[in-house]
């Protein structure tokens, strides 16, 4: 009960979460003014509450360089210093004293859908089609978050490792159920499983952008096909996405309308919260991610290092909308965040979608069409006298150019962190990430343990019903 009993200890809604178990004596001590949930509204209540976690994603933001930290910062946390220098001679387990959210997070929110998944054919004042909803709802957003946690702390599904151990598979509510360390093959078969068991009663329309969609299913169903590598699958998940929701935003209009502002250099607007993406047509669920947006440069944007935003290409928005050079007293350069924006970093949107079926066409021998799809994309992200759409000679520089433009899309985001991860463990396409500091290289090579998470003393000395072997040496 202990890792369950550290998750209630930081819940702030005013429902708690009281599942049918054998613990009577703790179950029954129901706090004043708090009640057990029963109705359909009551387990509705706690997909529509978007403060209750995060999808902790700092540390792989600074192993993919998209997130600039200065020297004094780095010297103030041995994890954050070692994460962005790729130090591999530091044990992460013994220094890590601050990244346990991460994994805390993921089943806090796995409690709230195991109870949604449990109980929710059991509310009251509810239809059965609603109720089947919230269920198939819970489902998707329980894939989400495992998908998250297992490319957090464990390595890369792939044929060679699938039967190595990953993370706790947590199915029930109940805080006595076993919570077993699943294998790679186990969690994937499972987020599969749950997608396509909750595509059927997803609906066209969410009643939030907290509500997974049926877009919502397929999209997330297509994520995790292409982390597995069954490519032709992904693009049927991903073409089945689109077809429910292809809406595509247009960060031009939004530049033109924002343009005042966006180049008025000596305004920051940091207290203004001018956020397109929350009504973003091309999203498919929100989940705002990591919660150092909300303490981030201008009240949500990240800083991005100067070397990261010299490979977005000239005129695109995806940079000059978001950030601004910037060089402090001191002398220190990053690109700093020019308004208040928190985005669907941690959700999926339509865009991801292209990017996969694209990457999918390619990888089938269609490159050319591949590359139209991208394109289809990028002319709604740049200033039209700066585009050029992107051309290739072959399927090889075609993958890479779609890889790399998916990047700047997903700049910040753990989706371009798993797809990193998932090329190099195939080894076609690798990744070798560098970064210059004071003059020094650093490199960040395909096959680094750093790839991996280790977990927390935290976690490990307080593991919940089953212990957990440690997924990476250092």
């Amino acid at each position: 009960m202990k890792l369950i009993n550290n998750i209630l200890s930081k819940f702030s809604l005013g429902v708690v979460l009281l599942a049918a178990t054998s613990c009577d004596g703790y179950l029954n001590e129901i706090p004043k003014g708090q009640k057990t949930p029963t109705t359909w509204e009551d387990y509705n209540a706690f997909m529509r509450n978007n403060n209750t976690s995060y999808f902790e994603s700092e540390q792989l933001l600074f192993l993919t360089g998209d997130y600039f930290r200065s020297p004094t910062a780095l010297n103030s946390s041995e994890l954050t210093r070692a994460n962005y220098l790729y130090l591999e001679d530091v044990d992460r387990t013994l220094i890590n004293s601050s990244d346990y959210m991460a994994y805390y997070s993921a089943y806090e929110m796995m409690f709230y859908w195991n109870l949604i998944i449990e109980e929710g054919m059991n509310s009251t004042e509810a239809t059965d089609d609603q109720r089947r909803m919230l269920v198939a709802q819970a489902k998707v957003l329980r894939a989400m978050t495992y998908h998250y946690i297992v490319n957090y702390h464990a390595d890369q599904y792939w044929e060679t490792t699938k039967d190595q151990l990953s993370v706790p598979l947590a199915t029930s509510a109940s805080v006595e159920s076993a919570t077993p360390q699943a294998t790679l093959q186990e969690i994937y078969d499972f987020m599969v499983s749950d997608l396509k068991e909750a595509i059927p009663y997803l609906p066209k329309h969410g009643e939030t952008i907290l509500h997974p969609t049926k877009a919502a299913g397929y999209g997330m169903l297509a994520r995790v096909l292409l982390s597995m590598g069954r490519y032709s699958e992904a693009r049927e998940a991903a073409e089945s996405a689109l077809a429910e929701n292809s809406a595509l935003y247009d960060w031009v209009k939004f530049y033109n309308d924002e343009k005042d502002r966006i180049e008025n250099t000596a305004v920051w607007n940091a207290g203004t919260n001018v956020n397109p993406e929350i009504d973003n047509p091309e999203n498919y669920v929100y989940h705002q991610a990591s919660s150092s947006y909300w303490q981030g440069q201008s009240g949500g944007a990240l800083t991005v290092p100067v070397e990261r935003a010299a490979k977005f290409e000239e005129g695109d928005i995806r940079l000059i909308g978001h950030w601004r050079y910037y060089v402090t007293g001191a002398g220190v350069e990053y690109y700093r965040g020019i308004y208040a924006n928190v985005p669907n970093y941690g959700g999926i949107r339509s865009a991801e979608m292209y990017y996969i079926k694209a990457e999918c066409q390619a990888r089938a021998g269609e490159w050319e069409d591949a590359l139209e799809t991208v394109n289809t994309v990028r002319r709604t992200r740049f200033l039209p006298e700066y585009y050029k759409d992107l051309t290739a000679a072959d399927q090889t520089e075609a993958i890479n150019k779609i890889i790399d433009d998916k990047a700047n899309e997903f700049i910040q985001t753990q989706v371009i962190f798993c797809d990193y991860r998932r090329l190099n463990k195939e080894g076609l396409y690798p990744r070798t990430l560098t970064k210059t500091i004071d003059d020094v290289t650093y490199t960040l090579k395909p096959n680094s343990h750093l790839w991996i998470m280790p977990y927390p003393i935290q976690v490990l000395n307080n593991p919940g019903n089953n212990p957990i072997v440690q997924t990476v040496d250092m």
